[in-house]
């Protein structure tokens, strides 16, 4: 085992699971061909990092499916409880396994650059923590120092996710725990289907083909006329 590992969470990009907010907008189908192309292109970023690769996947009876998706991964099923509940056991697993720094990020970063993921690793050497905000009030990565002791599971147990105050909060924990933080630039989440285009526009799909060819065909496909 490498000192990094670096973790995608993901779930089983199939029809009513993944990327449910985008059913409204594309259906459950089209929601999930984005989630698969998200998390293709997310996986080979992370398969050119000097860190131990891992995907964090649910449900457990996806394994088989998550394994063919991601060969030269270890795989790790993710427990229960709420996200905060899965990113706590998820860290601590990677500790446990021998990690001595670890990131975890989410499968829908597709746009986050190699460089990234390098510079999260590097301020290990100068913070405990560090985390990527995303443009929502979230963040798409926590990266974190555990050379000297397993990573705090109230980084991640209670805190209110999926809202604009995760960033916030996190942060506030960091500091109560006497924890050196640190941050990446900000970064678009791919959510809703404002996201999607913005993506689009901006020209932050351009080094994600799968996420470029999937979203700009399901796009243009939604201005058709019925």
């Amino acid at each position: 085992m490498t000192r990094a590992a670096l973790a995608v969470i993901a779930k089983n990009p199939v029809a009513g699971l993944a990327k449910t907010r985008l059913s409204a907008a594309l259906g459950e189908q089209g929601a999930a061909t984005v989630a698969a192309a998200l998390l293709a292109d997310t996986l080979a970023t992370v398969r050119t990092l000097a860190a131990d690769p891992w995907l964090c996947f649910a449900p457990a009876a996806a394994r088989d499916r998550m394994a063919a998706l991601a060969p030269g991964f270890r795989l790790l099923a993710q427990g229960g409880g709420d996200l905060g509940d899965r990113l706590a056991a998820c860290a601590a697993a990677l500790h446990a396994a021998g990690a001595r720094s670890l990131a975890i990020v989410a499968a829908d970063t597709p746009h986050l650059p190699a460089s990234w993921y390098r510079s999260a690793f590097a301020l290990l050497d100068r913070v405990d923590l560090v985390l990527g905000p995303a443009l929502d009030g979230g963040y798409y990565l926590i990266a974190i120092d555990a050379a000297t002791r397993p990573p705090p599971a109230e980084l991640f147990t209670g805190v209110p996710m999926g809202t604009d105050a995760v960033l916030g909060e996190t942060l506030s924990r960091a500091q109560r725990l006497g924890l050196r933080a640190g941050l990446l630039p900000p970064l678009r989440d791919l959510d809703r289907i404002e996201d999607l285009q913005a993506a689009l526009d901006h020209g932050e799909l351009t080094g994600s083909p799968h996420s470029l060819e999937a979203i700009g065909a399901l796009l243009r496909q939604r201005r058709q006329p019925a």
